[in-house]
């Protein structure tokens, strides 16, 4: 048998059986004679330093190589936070890499769709044939028939398709990463705590942050006690590899307690001191509880929440917005104010405690305030009653007795209380908030709650806390400020959006000078911004779901809708620069009728997934992270930020932040540059060449040259030094004006009561300003509890709630292709309460069809008491076997055992659109296996690494 068709548990029984016939006979040859001259060759293995980019974290790594050829890879010792761990992910890179499925040359579909059927062409074929298709398209039904995706799983491209999508004027671009995936909590962070924390929400560095940087050496200081909540979170299996053992070491080195709250019992909630097994989609009951039990108890940080929240502040009951000090007195004078007129520094009214009345609340140190002001009380201002934001709170929260929450929740009233009482009473604690709220229609009001509830107990900026701040840039000299929507920078580059912290003088010059810029290279400046805002503005669901701007992606179901019924346009031509949209993407089947009537696919990615083989047209090839060089975001490990090294390199795979930049510079050839929104758009985010983008990440790194990086084998990173990577309470430093710093926020303090999303409803601000986009309905400025429109409690039809999660086998959809995984995790599992299955006949690791109102999927049953009765868990899936050539027939691989074949995008979050992708009604019966389904190691042979003997070769670009 040779090696490309042996798995590891085929090896192991041909070795069993050889060291049995040798113990029986004592002759059994297990070596052939090799020619002397080769056995006496040396090989030489050479030792690399790289990050892995098997997921959105960062662990570095050391790889070897043997003759140019990669045959092992490790951890590195020196990462602060792996400390020489890695997951299965990091590992099976050496098969992915050398994978069958690795596309080495750009490919052209020559069948029908579906049909898996390509040719190999050229780079300048390719280039040519996708500048044309989009080029034709723009030209005969105008700019918005071109359109991009990106995200959802193995992505190394997010709002960079920016690029793209202004060169030639379009303005849609699909992220599964945003309305899904931790856009809804960066919002909440960004706008009520003036920065974004939200994608390390549950990272090492969060969690492990206690005092005196005992993260680092792992010794305890003190006697204090933390807690850490694990809400809707599993650093053990959505983290790399420094989740698990990095949680492990805070409850063991440092005494860290857990409570998790899960429907699934994961491997974190093993360990924890109290696990509450929530019912899906119930979330906001328990904040809201929470809330009020902190609040009744006062158990709050009261010189927190006075000084440094707008909970006191109160609230004008018809615009439902703080009133501003100068609404109620106009001729009063604002201490705060900067004389200078750049920095803006509110002031609001309170009910001041000391002169039992309406006074105004300036920004101050604590013990210099005029004020006392009263967290929850109502109030008469000039004759109209008010409350205070905390009142409203309290009051939206007063149903919610712990009772109340756990007959909502599933839950034990008692386990509740004990889950609260250890929390409050820590010294040091923090709510990590998962992707769950991301996958429901409570995504904008959970991460409200979650900071409600850290806010009032003071943990802010404070050990453990989710919601820290790190790095010298943090430490302003002056009062921070904060710019919504900059990581795409298309914003800034056409003069729009409003930067908090400033005033609106401030904001005007800096953006008049934006138009001005255009106007010097002999463009209309003003007629750019306008064009800008009205392609925003016809973004597809963006004047519904205003919080899509945010990181500048249009709305999933609106967008579905406009390619099926082409209203209110059709989008023609997709660029596709990410993994499986069918994998990561629901209702599945009726994205398959949308991306069925496309005019033409382009796809950038290492291999070919269900996506592609349903709905490509035309395959780029783009590296797998070993051939992959790179110095971006996610390369951040604690206080260092790593560069990515490529060690080898494989036909004619090209960065993935190359081939964008080629494609850009073809569709303007073809379109002509006259005829281009913004023909250099598409400069900006990418790079012409690998060498253009070596010489740009080196320059970032502050080194001369790539290769001057490179040649420090141990130091292919920048580093911040722990003593300004890790300052608390940054809030109270005495910054420029003579005042403590704040917070990025609009008024300078934690906006427990988001006026944000309050603005944001009604004229798109801040992303809009100077203009104001047209009107929606009030978006929830608190958390509020709204029961799933898919509801156990009410669905008889389809009478249990489904979920899922991750595991640490994969990354979203990424890796089915990977054998070894795969024997480990050949097919999704169900878990299943044992009572559960009885109902149903069911038997452990039976195969069951699920089903909701949208489609059917299978998976075995894994039956666990780890799982309520009623509820169900199960992981999003695909099936690359299922058009494997060795099948006497093919399927795209996505129906079988695919999840969002199920989910629901009919009910939405109505700031930022997000779908049902958890906590949706389905019913189950028992079933058998699908067909072109492997789950034996032996299948799992075509698999197999099969381009070890590969040569190394250049850059394409």
């Amino acid at each position: 048998m040779s090696t490309t068709n042996m798995t590891r548990r085929s090896f192991t029984k041909v070795a069993a059986a050889v060291g049995a016939a040798l113990a029986a006979t004592e002759s059994v040859q297990l070596l052939e004679d090799a020619d002397k001259a080769f056995a006496a060759q040396s090989v030489e293995r050479v030792m690399h330093k790289t990050a892995c980019h098997g997921c959105t974290n960062c662990c570095p790594v050391r790889v070897y190589t043997e003759d140019g050829k990669v045959v092992k890879i490790e951890g590195d010792p020196d990462g602060p936070l792996n400390k020489g761990g890695v997951c299965l992910k990091c590992l099976s890179q050496i098969q992915t890499l050398y994978s069958p499925r690795h596309v080495l040359h750009p490919m052209k579909r020559v069948g029908e769709r579906g049909q898996n059927k390509w040719e190999a062409i050229s780079w300048d074929e390719a280039l040519d044939l996708a500048g044309e298709q989009i080029a034709t398209a723009v030209k005969k039904f105008g700019p918005y028939s071109y359109w991009s995706a990106r995200g959802g799983g193995g992505a190394y491209i997010e709002w960079e398709t920016w690029g793209m999508d202004y060169t030639v004027g379009g303005c849609n671009s699909l992220a599964s990463g945003a309305c899904q995936c931790a856009m809804p909590r960066d919002f909440v962070s960004s706008t009520s705590v003036g920065f974004n924390c939200c994608l390390d929400m549950d990272n090492v560095d969060r969690f492990v942050g206690i005092v005196d940087n005992a993260e680092i050496d792992g010794k305890r200081r003190d006697d204090s006690e933390r807690v850490f909540v694990i809400w809707g979170s599993q650093p053990s299996a959505s983290k790399a590899a420094h989740g698990g053992h990095g949680l492990a070491d805070a409850r063991s080195n440092l005494g860290v307690k857990t409570v998790v709250i899960d429907p699934y019992m994961t491997a974190d909630a093993v360990k924890a001191d109290v696990w509450l097994p929530i019912r899906p989609g119930s979330d906001t009951a328990l904040l809201l509880a929470w809330i009020r039990y902190i609040i009744d108890t006062k158990a709050y940080d009261e010189q927190f929440v006075k000084y440094w929240t707008n909970i006191p502040c109160l609230i004008n009951p018809e615009t439902k917005l703080p009133y501003r000090a100068e609404e109620v007195w106009p001729d009063y004078v604002n201490p705060a104010a900067d004389a200078a007129g750049v920095y803006d520094t509110p002031a609001y009214v309170c009910f001041d405690a000391r002169t039992n009345s309406v006074q105004p609340l300036p920004f101050s140190a604590p013990e210099a305030s005029p004020v006392d002001p009263v967290p929850f009380t109502t109030a008469n201002v000039n004759g109209v009653e008010a409350k205070t934001a905390g009142q409203i709170y309290w009051e939206e929260a007063d149903p919610w007795t712990l009772d109340a929450a756990a007959k909502t929740c599933w839950l034990d009233a008692d386990r509740i209380k004990v889950a609260l009482d250890l929390y409050i009473s820590a010294d040091f604690g923090g709510v990590s908030g998962g992707v769950f709220s991301d996958h429901q229609e409570c995504s904008s009001t959970a991460p409200l709650g979650m900071l409600a509830i850290d806010a009032l107990l003071g943990r802010i900026e404070t050990p453990l806390s989710a919601f820290q701040n790190h790095g010298p840039a943090s430490l302003t000299a002056d009062r921070p400020t904060a710019r919504l929507g900059e990581a795409s920078t298309s914003f800034a580059r056409y003069g729009l959006g409003w930067t908090t912290g400033f005033t609106k003088e401030e904001n005007d010059r800096k953006l008049d000078k934006v138009v001005e810029g255009w106007n010097e290279k002999g463009r209309d400046g003003e007629q750019m911004r306008r064009y800008f805002f009205q392609s925003r503005c016809d973004t597809l669901g963006a004047n519904a779901h205003k919080g899509i701007h945010q990181w500048q992606t249009c709305a999933p179901k609106e967008l579905r809708q406009a390619i099926t019924t082409g209203e209110p346009y059709r989008p023609r031509v997709m660029y596709e620069m990410s993994g499986n949209k069918y994998a990561v993407m629901g209702p599945s089947l009726q994205w398959k009728d949308a991306f069925d009537q496309q005019d033409f696919v382009i796809q950038q990615y290492p291999n070919m997934t269900s996506f592609t083989i349903q709905s490509v047209d035309l395959f780029l090839p783009t590296t797998e992270w070993l051939e992959y060089d790179s110095y971006e975001a996610p390369g951040t490990h604690f206080n260092r930020h790593y560069a990515r090294c490529a060690v080898t390199h494989l036909g004619e795979t090209v960065n993935p932040f190359v081939s964008p930049y080629q494609v850009g510079k073809s569709v303007v050839e073809h379109l002509g540059a006259e005829n281009c929104f913004d023909p250099d758009a598409f400069k900006q985010p990418f790079f012409e060449s690998t060498e253009a983008a070596r010489a740009a990440w080196a320059e970032q790194m502050g080194r001369s040259s790539w290769d001057e990086m490179l040649s420090d084998i141990d130091k292919r990173y920048t580093e911040v030094p722990l003593n300004q990577y890790m300052v608390y309470k940054q809030y109270e430093g005495i910054v420029s004006d003579g005042l403590p710093r704040g917070f990025a926020t609009m008024s300078r303090k934690v906006e427990v009561y988001s006026e944000a999303m309050l603005r944001l409803a009604r004229t798109g601000f801040p992303y809009m300003y100077p203009y104001e986009q047209p009107s929606c309905d009030d978006y929830s400025p608190i958390c509020v509890f709204k029961e799933p429109t898919e509801s156990p409690l009410t669905d008889t039809e389809y009478p249990l709630v489904i979920t899922t999660g991750r595991l640490p086998h994969f990354h979203h959809g990424t890796m089915r292709h990977a054998p070894f995984i795969r024997e480990l995790m050949p097919v999704p599992e169900l878990r299943i309460n044992p009572k559960t299955a009885a109902e149903y006949g069911i038997e452990h690791l039976d195969w069951v069809k699920i089903t909701s109102r949208r489609g059917s999927s299978h998976a075995r049953a894994y039956l666990t008491e780890g799982i309520a009765p009623g509820v169900l868990i199960t992981e999003r899936f695909w099936n690359p076997e299922c058009f494997d050539d060795t099948q006497s027939s093919i399927t795209p691989g996505f129906e079988e055992c695919g999840y969002n074949v199920m989910s629901a995008d009919e009910f939405q979050n109505p700031v930022f659109a997000t779908n049902s992708y958890r906590a949706f009604t389905v019913k189950i019966e028992k079933s058998t296996r699908p067909e072109r389904i492997w789950i034996e190691s032996e299948q799992f042979a075509p698999f197999m690494p099969a381009l070890r003997d590969e040569p190394v070769t250049k850059e394409v670009f």
